[in-house]
């Protein structure tokens, strides 16, 4: 560090027990920005954090900046914190992850469930000496203890001296052991007092790059608040294109997309290219917003995306970003082979490493010749049809194959069950998000569980079953509407025979039909992709 750094930045090194951590949050002295997306660790890496603090070893650092904050009411997971107005707080920089984790796991409002409704139900095995989380039936082996009673010494007793183990010495030695490794374990702390951002985040890469990495990005706002009205971070961006009625794109997927359209390696970390050069993505997010404002628009109007949810994976969004950057404005065939693009690639990328896909993809993209780009692009991925697409058993809203099935649902064009209008899916999905992937049949046979079992319709009081039913004797079994919903006369008349077993394997194979039927049409396999006639003469020396 330079002298001149040194005359702006105060850094302060400290130790901080766990039990002092929580209750500083407590307190409100301690403050986790307000962030956009949600928190990113699951069961797993709560219960590791527990355990790696019980075998004593290292979970890393704090990094807080010291600063004004407001009064206000702050939510960590179940545990709510009234902070009142401090000139001092301390914010956190790095850590918010294992904050969260200490507090919600430790400190949580109320009785610890017995099954798992967050990421921050834990349990002490005293037997196994071993942090877990029930099973989601709630069997609770009865020598469990609820992470919330070791925060507090004095509590841990009272609680020992209820429990119907009590009385046996080696599990109560076990809890409070437990107890005394958690509380007492020391976390260091940095804390820095600086209005400068530069310098906090040249300190925040430096020391951020193991783990489930947090970005710059997330936490610029909260400790610095927006410098303009356009947006200058991936969460004003978000907030940004989700104007264009398609959805809000996930923050790590605009990160992944920048990186490309600032023509870099998209594998690899924001950490790696911020070592090389710390200006990397300065003014990247306003450059970038008209080139995704064309990749979000040639998604849902060329590529029949209606909206993000149902994109099934990320990758072409990422490409498209580098392409539509080198060239806004594809000619009418370019922007059909990019359609073919983009679907042979959400069918056929089974057969091959996603992440090499991406790197090889993005390689492909150079040069200021759009119709040859485009050829090197085709030649990435196989030119000819694999494997039929098979519906996949069990629905999953965040799966590829079960957006796949919801885009082809939404490309028979559904309509309403009552009114038999045109359901706009995008609105649809903007208003309900998960709520539009409704059930038809709620109980019953094993295969409601999956993707036959699914409709895209607004949430309402009744049952789908119901409305379908009343749908068929009001309209009969072969209407316009059904169809829009893949459910086709045989179909219908399972329904109203109450065979729904059968009912639900008739969709599948209606559905299926569908998936290969849409996905032969914009994948448009074998048929030839040359470029367009202008192009071929013009490099034949013939004038078009």
């Amino acid at each position: 560090m330079t002298p001149a750094t040194k005359d702006r930045l105060r850094l302060q090194a400290a130790t901080l027990t766990v039990e002092e951590l929580v209750d500083k949050v407590k307190r409100g002295l301690i403050r986790v920005p307000a962030f956009q997306r949600p928190l990113q660790w699951e069961s797993e890496d709560v219960i590791l954090l527990f355990d790696s603090i019980y075998q004593g070893y290292p979970v890393g650092s704090f990094l807080m900046r010291q600063a004004y904050a407001p009064a206000s009411a702050i939510q960590y997971g179940p545990v709510r914190v009234n902070a009142p107005e401090s000139n001092s707080a301390l914010w956190v920089v790095d850590g918010q992850q294992r904050l969260t984790a200490f507090t919600a796991g430790l400190a949580r409002d109320g009785e610890i469930p017995t099954a798992p409704d967050d990421p921050w139900v834990v349990y002490f095995d005293t037997q196994k000496k071993v942090f877990s989380a029930p099973s989601k039936r709630g069997d609770l082996p009865s020598t469990w203890v609820p992470v919330t009673q070791l925060l507090d010494a004095s509590v841990l007793i009272e609680w020992v001296f209820n429990w119907r183990h009590g009385k046996d010495a080696s599990l109560r030695n076990s809890v409070f052991e437990a107890g005394k490794r958690i509380r007492q374990y020391e976390i260091p702390v940095y804390i820095v007092e600086t209005d400068e951002e530069e310098l906090l985040r040249d300190i925040f890469y430096r020391i951020n790059d193991s783990g489930k990495k947090m970005k710059w990005e997330d936490i610029h706002d909260a400790l610095f608040g927006q410098k303009s009205d356009e947006p200058s971070t991936l969460s004003g961006l978000a907030d940004e294109l989700q104007s264009l009625g398609i959805g809000r794109p996930q923050e790590d997927q605009l990160l992944s997309a920048i990186i490309a359209f600032k023509g870099l390696d998209a594998t690899r970390s924001i950490s790696e290219h911020y070592r090389r050069d710390p200006d990397i993505l300065r003014d990247a997010v306003h450059d970038a917003l008209p080139t995704l404002r064309g990749v979000l628009t040639f998604l849902k109007t060329h590529a029949e995306i209606p909206h993000l949810r149902l994109l099934p994976r990320s990758l072409p969004f990422i490409v498209l970003t580098k392409f539509f950057g080198l060239y806004p404005e594809p000619n009418e065939r370019t922007t059909s082979l990019l359609v073919r693009w983009t679907w042979r690639t959400l069918l056929g990328i089974k057969s091959v490493d996603e992440r090499t896909l991406l790197r090889h993809s993005l390689n492909a993209i150079e040069g200021s010749d759009q119709e040859r780009t485009m050829q090197k692009l085709l030649d990435v991925i196989p030119r000819t049809k694999g494997k039929s697409f098979t519906l996949p058993q069990r629905f999953d809203a965040r799966a590829a194959d079960s957006r796949i099935a919801l885009v082809a649902l939404s490309s028979l064009h559904p309509r309403d069950l009552e009114s038999g209008k045109l359901i706009d899916v995008a609105a649809l999905l903007e208003s309900h998000s998960l709520n539009a992937f409704r059930k038809i049949i709620s109980v019953g046979p094993k295969a409601t569980h999956g993707s036959s079992n699914r409709i895209l319709l607004p949430p309402t009081s009744q049952s789908v079953l119901k409305e379908l039913i009343r749908l068929i004797e009001d309209k009969g079994a072969d209407s316009q509407t059904l169809r829009s919903h893949g459910i086709d006369k045989e179909a219908a008349e399972h329904i109203l025979d109450k065979e729904l077993d059968d009912f639900l394997s008739r969709r599948y194979q209606f559905l299926e039909e569908a998936v290969n039927s849409f996905g032969s049409r914009l994948a448009a396999w074998g048929m030839n992709d040359r470029p367009s006639i202008s192009y071929i003469l013009q490099q034949t020396g013939h004038d078009s």
